[in-house]
């Protein structure tokens, strides 16, 4: 059966940031519609074939399902700095020159930046749509275990970039200036990335994202999830939903509709022990619903047909990201003395994800 998959957002499912592919998807020709039907390139393929997958195997990991499906070094392009297209040109490397450039380079890891990323796929974590990946892992960290991902500490780029205020007031003064004008600097270089060179990515990353969620075979996994959860005495309709009131329980993630540029604090014993409840109970109905295999073997099916559909596109797009970060190089000692040293803090920043404040867990 084929169907047109252009519909909603990728990861519409989870109402907030995760990991795994985020994203509000940016259209090459934003607003001017109309001159871009009539003058601009056709947009890309969007036409598949819903794929049967019967009963797959779940994966080992999420790293390791992932690390197999051809979409993934396209949505980790500028964030992982071994994605196989442009190798060492990330984000956090960019980062790393303009603070060098500027003279303090001692202080790259202190200073956090913006960058918006398909964290989820290039930077997995166990638990997602597909519910929680290892029964072991859940035992031990539950929700609170690390994803990983680019950026200072670890905590991925752009944590912090929306706290209020200077998000380098604890740096000296000079090292404080360049670290607002690199922030800056990376923030324009990334908007413009995600207008131009990787709009085909994060178009055809939207795409993906829906198709799998919407696809019959997960829905039919994700309500034997569900019922299977119910008999553990736990009550959630797909597992977005669940985690995130785990964290939300924990304090990780604030209530919905709500804001907060206050830290998480540790959980305590109480909480810590129900969450981990919960995630050994997640991991349990996700292997018996196969939730994760059946998602990870629809996605590797649409990432192909995607990818198969769209390859000379996307190959334009590397090859236009890398010849801009070769050109961003370049330019950033005039960048540093013409660019203002007060970090724009307001902006169409995803926090960086498959995640990008510290990226929600979303899917890739």
């Amino acid at each position: 059966m084929n169907r047109d998959t252009r519909r909603l957002p990728r990861h519409a499912w989870k109402g907030t940031m995760m990991p795994i592919r985020t994203g509000l998807g940016l259209v090459i020709c934003g607003l001017a519609l109309a001159a871009c039907a009539a003058n601009g390139p056709k947009g890309p393929a969007a036409t598949v074939t819903t794929p049967a997958v019967g009963h797959p195997p779940a994966p080992s990991s999420v790293a390791a399902a992932m690390s197999s499906e051809v979409f993934t070094p396209y949505a980790a392009l500028g964030a992982s700095d071994n994605d196989g297209l442009a190798p060492g040109d990330t984000y956090d490397a960019l980062h790393t020159a303009c603070m060098n450039d500027a003279g303090y380079g001692q202080y790259a890891a202190a200073a956090p930046y913006p960058a918006r990323t398909n964290r989820g796929l290039g930077f997995p974590q166990a638990f997602g749509p597909w519910g929680y990946v290892g029964t072991a892992l859940a035992a031990e960290q539950g929700f609170l275990a690390g994803s990983g991902g680019p950026g200072p500490g670890g905590g991925g780029p752009g944590q912090g970039s929306g706290a209020p205020g200077n998000p380098f007031s604890t740096l000296p003064t000079g090292a404080q200036q360049a670290a607002g004008k690199c922030f800056n600097i990376l923030e324009n270089f990334n908007n413009a990335q995600f207008a131009h060179s990787m709009s085909i990515i994060e178009t055809l990353n939207n795409y993906i994202s829906t198709d799998v969620i919407q696809d019959g075979e997960f829905k039919k996994a994700t309500r034997a999830w569900s019922a299977c959860m119910a008999k553990e005495g736990f009550s959630s309709p797909d597992p977005s939903s669940f985690w995130q009131q785990a964290l939300t329980a924990l304090g990780q993630l604030p209530p919905p509709g709500q804001n907060t540029s206050s830290p998480p604090g540790p959980p305590t014993e109480a909480q810590n022990k129900q969450q981990i409840a919960m995630a050994v109970a997640d991991a349990n109905c996700t292997l018996s619903s196969d939730l994760a295999g059946v998602y990870f073997a629809v996605q590797a099916n649409y990432e192909q047909q995607f990818v198969s559909a769209n390859k000379q596109a996307l190959d334009a797009g590397v090859r236009e990201y890398k010849a801009a970060f070769a050109k961003e190089l370049k330019a950033l000692p005039t960048l540093l003395q013409t660019t203002s040293a007060t970090p724009n803090l307001i902006g169409p920043l995803r926090p960086g994800h498959h995640g990008t404040a510290k990226p929600s867990p979303s899917p890739s």
